[in-house]
């Protein structure tokens, strides 16, 4: 199962750090603890790839105060949070959440009023749910001519590790390979570790609008991500391959891409009028 929970709120004006991604996924086990405080336990120590998304608080207005960077609530305008669920477990626990919601939290001393929770893509456009299985179909032959393009929007700073060291690029083979890991990781059923080799070697850059974003890590440094969009044409119409990669390519919108998706970083999307 793969759940995509949104919370919608309002707050009073406050200013924030710039990136609040550590505070939000602070926020989610907070949440977790309240039900099952062993899972959150779990979560917390867990050293392998974690069942679970977290995002920044998305809304708020950045500019400077005093010189400094700063997300600023504005009174009135719409802000939310958004978490996913890779697996049953955590899935299960926020669609408990979306029926029983917190009606305000408290995030790096701000207080937001809750003004709706939903799991529902028709209400909320970062919300959704779908199972494993229902991407596996994407997998499956149909008379459908097979895509020449797939396109993500990247919506928050994103960014790879590989090498030793920071890749801030959506290098086909990184993003798939970031996908193909999860997916391995989580799904009831494997695929091809192949799929890497295959974004590698027959998947090119064709189309792209993408800025740099730095997000602030421990210790006083700084994160380099990128944001936008990019599209990738597919050079050899392989109708498995391809299939895997369609797969993919939605499953980016639950399971995130690259380093850090638990602290708001790799929110990412199959781009909104994008083409097949």
């Amino acid at each position: 199962m793969l759940t995509s929970l949104v919370l919608m709120f309002q707050g009073e004006e406050a200013v924030l750090p710039p990136h609040l991604g550590r505070a939000s996924h602070a926020l989610f086990l907070k949440g977790v603890a309240e039900r099952d405080p062993a899972l959150a336990e779990r979560l917390h120590a867990a050293d392998e790839r974690r069942p679970f998304t977290c995002s920044s608080l998305v809304g708020v207005r950045m500019e400077r105060v005093n010189g400094e960077l700063k997300a600023v609530v504005v009174p009135g305008r719409p802000l939310f949070l958004r978490y996913t669920g890779l697996t049953a477990e955590i899935s299960e626990h926020l669609i408990r959440w979306a029926e029983a919601p917190p009606r305000v939290v408290e995030i790096e001393g701000a207080w937001l009023a809750l003004q709706g929770a939903t799991l529902d893509p028709s209400v909320h456009p970062w919300a959704g749910q779908t199972t494993y299985q229902a991407l596996l179909r994407k997998t499956l032959p149909t008379e459908e001519p097979l895509p020449r393009h797939l396109e993500l929007e990247f919506f928050s700073p994103t960014a790879f590790h590989s090498g030793g060291r920071n890749v801030p690029l959506p290098l086909p083979d990184l993003v798939y390979g970031s996908l193909l890991e999860k997916w391995n990781e989580f799904a009831p059923a494997t695929v091809s570790p192949e799929v890497r080799r295959f974004a590698q070697e027959c998947l090119a850059i064709s189309r792209y609008e993408l800025s740099t974003r730095s997000v602030p890590g421990k210790g006083g440094g700084m994160q380099i991500g990128f944001v936008g969009y990019c599209r990738y044409t597919v050079l050899r119409a392989d109708p498995y391959w391809v299939g895997i990669l369609r797969a993919l390519t939605d499953y980016a919108f639950y399971a995130g891409v690259g380093y850090q998706t638990t602290t708001g970083m790799g929110q990412v999307r199959r781009r909104v009028g994008g083409t097949d």
